[in-house]
């Protein structure tokens, strides 16, 4: 039996950060949701971008939300740049919006938001874990994970501050929102990390507002401020692995990175990720004709795509696949065009074998008068339904015949000059 040291400890994280009705947040919230998810639920197939704030009494009575102001996000656990494990119980500190009244529910704490979400003692009989919106009301067909034991020591907060331009939110605001935030979080004495959030589509100006916000002298520099993209997926660990070794300074100190420098080290990994899935799908599937069902299920154990899908979703994959497909079937179509362009002349002396046979036409018009040549259906033929022959079955098929649509095409054109010139070439030296 392990002893009672050896079981690693779980830190229990509260984000927090500008919320209520659309006067007080403007049209989009700040991130918290995002930045919870991407940190609990990291795969691409499991990321949301949508989140619930305005719902039903029914919902906000159901045991996900269960009559509370605050979600429970489940277990994590993450690993340092140095090798160290870190376990979070995550929560996020929100204000839910009856969509009757559009106005915030009532529950049993009527402070406002700005004290309540500092709390650090939680509790909710049979809450479960939150992961996507529409798993309200369909709760059984999710995973059911129920905060433990019913409650929660906070030991610490990820305070969270939008950098983009949100309408009907102005920056002043927010600083002032979230400095009242911060005031009452020092009151509880537990480490606070700053998370900037959609610094992927940041204006400079409220980067800026907010590093004079962590530097005022009342934070006494104590508040250490990490820029995150929940949506790119960029230094959102950072931020709460830095407050776990706030919380715990034996575990080490990671070295805040600048976002356009974790940026950039997120896209070298995306291209990599990117160029190994390329080469596999250019490797294995030679043939325009592939289905990714049973492609997709070959590729399962394999490593390369299994790490693209991590990072970018099966979705993803199956799009490239199909632009892979796309471009062997026009790498086919190109060949066959060029195979028939070759036996076209050949053709065109059957048909066309001197210049009387021309009738002085131009290409044009030679098309319609080769159509209706009694030997026109032994070399040519017709798609069905007016489909381009590239669309239709035929692209497929062993026909040694010459699609109808290739006399449409400038090579056919071509073909026909050279042999309308020697025949007068030949006429000419008679």
């Amino acid at each position: 039996m392990a002893k009672k040291c050896d079981v690693p400890r779980t830190f229990n994280v509260a984000a927090v950060g500008l919320s209520g009705t659309e006067k007080e947040k403007g049209s989009t919230g700040v991130g918290k949701s995002c930045l919870c998810n991407r940190f609990v639920r990291h795969l691409a197939d499991d990321y949301h971008v949508d989140h619930i704030s305005v719902l039903s009494q029914t919902d906000f009575s159901g045991r996900v939300v269960n009559n509370d102001h605050f979600l429970y996000w489940g277990e994590v656990t993450k690993t340092s740049d140095e090798g160290v494990d870190f376990n979070f119980n995550v929560v996020e500190q929100t204000e839910f919006i009856d969509d009757s009244s559009f106005q915030p529910f009532k529950s049993s704490k009527t402070d406002p938001y700005y004290k309540r979400c500092t709390t650090i003692k939680l509790t909710s009989a049979e809450k479960l874990m939150y992961i996507c919106k529409n798993q309200l009301g369909i709760e059984k067909e999710y995973e059911q994970k129920m905060i433990p034991e019913g409650k929660l020591s906070i030991d610490g907060f990820v305070c969270v501050f939008d950098v983009s331009d949100v309408p009907g939110r102005t920056i002043d605001k927010q600083v002032e929102y979230t400095c009242l935030i911060l005031n009452n979080l020092m009151k509880t004495k537990k480490p606070i990390v700053l998370a900037t959030t959609k610094n992927d589509e940041a204006r400079e100006s409220y980067v800026k507002e907010a590093e004079r916000l962590v530097s005022r002298r009342e934070y006494k520099g104590s508040i250490p401020l990490v820029e995150t993209s929940a949506h790119e997926d960029v230094s959102v660990d950072l931020a709460f692995i830095v407050l776990a070794q706030m919380i715990d300074r034996t575990k080490g100190k990671s070295k805040i990175v600048p976002f356009l420098e974790a940026a950039l080290r997120r896209k070298e990994v995306l291209d990599v990720a990117t160029e190994a899935y390329q080469s596999l799908i250019r490797t294995q599937v030679t043939d325009h004709k592939a289905v990714w069902s049973r492609e997709s299920k070959k590729f399962a154990q394999n490593s390369d795509f299994v790490h693209y899908c991590d990072l970018f979703g099966h979705d993803a994959a199956q799009r490239m696949f199909r632009r892979h497909l796309k471009k062997l079937k026009e790498e086919y179509i190109r060949r066959k065009i060029q195979m028939y362009i070759k036996v076209l002349p050949e053709v065109l002396n059957e048909l066309l074998p001197d210049l009387q046979s021309l009738h002085e036409c131009d290409w044009r018009n030679m098309r319609t008068k080769l159509q209706q040549h009694p030997d026109f259906s032994q070399y040519f033929l017709k798609s069905p339904d007016e489909q381009s022959w590239q669309e239709s079955d035929l692209v497929d098929i062993t026909e040694t015949r010459i699609p109808l649509d290739i006399l449409d095409t400038a090579e056919a054109e071509a073909c026909f000059e050279e042999h309308k010139t020697s025949l007068e070439a030949d006429e000419n030296r008679k």
